[in-house]
């Protein structure tokens, strides 16, 4: 990376100077130097709302009935008091896990007291509980319906127990109901999961998205577990997968880019669970790997206590080994600036290497100093 490069980048993030970048900077620097602690606060948090969801897709541990964790909902009180000790730092806030967000009757709520606080908010949904004005007033940044087909019968295959023209509507309703309020900051994202049962509808999907005028439309390569699911699911056009297509030849379901002892993403944030029992990431369901209670014990005591410090150790020796990482395809590093979109955009789950070397080098440089 050249000089030029890195003093735009510098002077960009010196411009912008989004919240929590001081921890953005010494987290990454301190992951740059294979340092499990001490960490400053993560800037981007996961927090789950509930584990409980009307969907049963068959890939979800929580749609197979399989989700070994008690299903419950997350308390408003312990969420209000959580979210008045982290707002100094976090940047980002993720609402949503492993079930349906607006399952949660005081979804709305908790959102606009995160947005008063200047936090960025997202969650994902299926749409078929959305309350559009309740959307509009939680003053959410973005929201993504995700969907699993153009028609029912392909959205059914997988999005089991939801209902497409339901979503549909709801999505058209806060479409309208975001033009009422121009000065809204509600992003409208819908996501379509690319399976092998509706890959031909993808084009039918970017046209419909543009004519409904979402702001984003995000195609959304599959996720599975295992080889049965591979086989029943994955897209014959593999330039929808991220696994090793050499391997799954053979037999073998891992992603093209295996672990290389190194994970910028778990330096930076953190998975919440709605009971407050903290996980190092979402490759982690069903609470394999707690690191303690945030609602207990605080973040800051949890992200840096032994249990977290160990896990990262084993990211830094033997990651190959660790059982979360076997099937990721590595997250980089959160997004701190985050701008809406002023005309429709595609997308799909990326991430951009030369902007991650960018900003490798500088926390690292910023730590050493």
């Amino acid at each position: 990376m050249g000089l030029i490069s890195k003093s735009r980048t510098v002077f960009r993030i010196a411009r912008a100077n989004p919240k929590g970048w001081r921890s953005y900077v010494w987290n990454t620097g301190m992951a740059q130097m294979r340092k499990t602690w001490p960490l400053m606060a993560p800037v981007y948090l996961s927090i789950e709302p509930t584990n409980a969801c009307n969907a049963q897709c068959p890939v979800c541990e929580t749609g197979k009935n399989e989700m070994a964790r008690k299903k419950g909902l997350l308390d408003p009180d312990a969420y209000r008091d959580f979210i008045d000790q982290v707002a100094p730092t976090t940047n980002s806030i993720l609402l949503y896990f492993m079930g349906e967000t607006f399952l949660h009757k005081h979804a709305y709520d908790m959102i606009r007291y995160t947005r008063d606080k200047g936090i960025y908010v997202e969650t994902c949904t299926n749409g078929d509980f959305v309350d559009p004005k309740g959307v509009i007033y939680s003053d959410i940044n973005k929201i993504s319906f995700q969907l699993g087909g153009m028609t029912e019968e392909t959205h059914q295959r997988y999005r089991a127990g939801t209902n497409l023209a339901k979503e549909h509507a709801k999505l058209i309703e806060l479409i309208e109901e975001r033009r009422k309020h121009p000065e809204s900051n509600v992003q409208i994202e819908v996501g379509f999961i690319v399976m092998r049962h509706n890959e031909h509808e993808v084009p039918a999907f970017l046209k419909w998205a543009e004519e409904i005028g979402v702001d984003v439309a995000n195609i959304i390569d599959p996720c599975v577990r295992n080889m049965f699911e591979a086989y029943a699911y994955l897209p014959k056009d593999k330039t929808y997968w991220y696994y090793d297509d050499e391997a799954f030849e053979a037999g073998i379901l891992q992603p093209r880019v295996l672990p290389q002892n190194e994970c910028m993403w778990i330096w930076n944030s953190l998975q919440i669970n709605w009971n407050g029992e903290a996980v190092p990431c979402c490759r982690d369901p069903n609470g394999k790997h707690i690191l303690g209670n945030v609602f207990e014990d605080g973040l800051l005591r949890v992200f840096n206590g032994e249990k977290a410090r160990n896990f990262r150790k084993q990211i830094l020796t033997k990651q190959g080994d660790v059982d979360l990482c076997k099937l990721c395809s590595g997250y980089g590093l959160p997004t701190m600036q985050k701008e809406k979109p002023s005309e429709f955009s595609v997308i799909r789950h990326t991430t951009s290497s030369e902007e991650l070397e960018e900003i490798e080098e500088i926390a690292k440089q910023a730590v050493q100093r």
